[in-house]
């Protein structure tokens, strides 16, 4: 299967649906429904807060009810789905991220859902619709897009007299200055485990690890930007000014939580999880634009970004379409959505909600402007192609990076070992690479 991605639609107007246009759509086909019992979804998610989204959509629907899954994380969600389908137990319904999607469709796990959902394409921001649109098909609701931030402890910024970095430069001269004054403390970590980190920073400098002409592919990983992105790190490490913790693990969170790391390179999602991990440091933080390579010319990568998909092991496809676009699309679940996972909607219309244009979450006190920010850094993202064999290449970057920093070997060789394992493993597949 070729995975071709659509031209961007010229106009795009802000929309929204609601609940109750989507129920004319439903046709419970199942003998349960026929019996009186309600539908049961099964749901896989790993957004923050997601059963509170959830609870919305059961409350209003007695007839479809969805139970959510979290056990699932982003990372991996295609090894659980492949193994799951290989079983015969997919869920009905799963989150997905936006890279890992051409590897669902590749494996026929997640559906075709044109039929319910190509109607929505101008309440729908175009780079969302793009990664989610294939050879002019849906397969998955988009549910966010993620401008990326440089999140940082005020408190500590202010205790070393440092200014919020807006280049490069300045972000390596400021984890010089912690790390100084107390040698256990540091600026940030660079997480061995965090490929998706990696790919962003290496688009912000202009990489493109995937891309598609002609019905052939162009794998990039190792070219010139994405080298410098690791030169970079591999000198902040060597110096020992950076910690090397893997992110989500639980020295990351209680380093993230007693302040060992002063910053986040995250995106707009982040601060509900910097309440999760770190609860006593509510309004301590501030939310930036990551540093830049060249001031006044701000650009950024793609971090994450999720939507919705249907399976094609789904016994309730109507039900699972209709809960999916609700998710992403309602006022009600967009409204519980930016309350409980900090989102930035891929729906026009959601941008324009109340909870968008008030405070900025608990976690940064009273930051000022934090979703204008949002929208701006939005618009500064650059266009990513993702390939069908993205889950590989964040699996080897994690060995290859780990092993690096265990043997204090090259950042330049494991990023050049991760182009071949890739360019192999797309061989394997039948794919043609230029």
């Amino acid at each position: 299967m070729r995975i071709h991605l659509p031209r961007t639609a010229a106009l795009l107007v802000a929309g929204a649906v609601t609940a109750s246009m989507l129920a004319a759509c439903a046709s419970p086909q199942d003998a349960e429904a026929e019996s009186g019992a309600p539908v049961v979804l099964r749901y896989w998610s790993w957004a923050p807060n997601i059963g509170a989204i959830v609870d919305v959509w059961n409350e209003a629907n007695p007839d479809i009810q969805v139970e959510v899954n979290t056990s699932t994380g982003a990372a991996d969600i295609v090894a659980k789905l492949s193994a799951a389908k290989e079983a015969g137990t997919l869920p009905d319904v799963s989150n997905t991220t936006y890279e890992n999607l051409p590897n669902l469709i590749v494996n026929d796990i997640a559906a075709d859902i044109t039929e319910a959902f190509e109607s929505y394409e101008e309440q729908i921001a175009p780079a969302a619709w793009n990664l989610t649109t294939f050879d002019g098909a849906n397969y998955a609701v988009p549910q966010g897009t993620s401008p990326q931030f440089l999140f940082y402890r005020t408190d500590i910024f202010a205790e070393h007299g440092l200014e919020a970095p807006t280049t490069w430069d300045q972000y390596a001269d400021a984890a010089r200055v912690i790390n100084a004054a107390d040698p256990s403390k540091y600026l940030a970590t660079f997480p061995a485990n965090d490929g998706q980190l990696f790919a962003a920073l290496s688009q912000q400098a202009g990489a493109q690890w995937w891309s598609q002409s002609d019905g052939g592919w162009t794998l990039d990983i190792d070219g010139p930007q994405s080298t410098q992105v690791a030169e970079y790190w591999q000198g902040l490490v060597d110096e020992g000014v950076v910690a090397t913790f893997k992110t989500w693990t639980p020295e990351w969170q209680a380093a993230i939580a007693d302040g060992t790391l002063a910053s986040w390179l995250s995106a707009v999602w982040a601060p509900p999880l910097i309440a999760q991990n770190a609860p006593g440091t509510e309004g301590d933080w501030a939310a930036v634009r990551i540093p830049q390579w060249t001031e006044g010319a701000p650009v950024s990568g793609v971090l994450g970004g999720s939507a919705t998909v249907v399976t094609t092991g789904t016994r309730y496809p109507d039900e699972a379409r209709e809960f999916a676009i609700w998710l992403n699309n309602s006022e009600d679940a967009l409204t519980a959505y930016i309350e409980n996972a900090s989102i930035w909607p891929a729906n026009l219309a959601g941008r324009e909600l109340p909870g968008l244009k008030g405070a900025a979450p608990a976690v940064l006190g009273d930051q000022d402007g934090y979703y204008d920010l949002a929208a701006e850094i939005d618009e500064e993202t650059v266009v990513v192609t993702w390939g069908p064999n993205v889950a590989n290449a964040y699996s080897e970057f994690n060995d290859a990076f780990s092993e690096a920093i265990t043997s204090g070997g090259s950042f330049t060789d494991a990023l050049a070992r991760v182009q071949e394992v890739v360019a192999a493993d797309m061989s394997r597949q039948g794919y043609t690479l230029d």
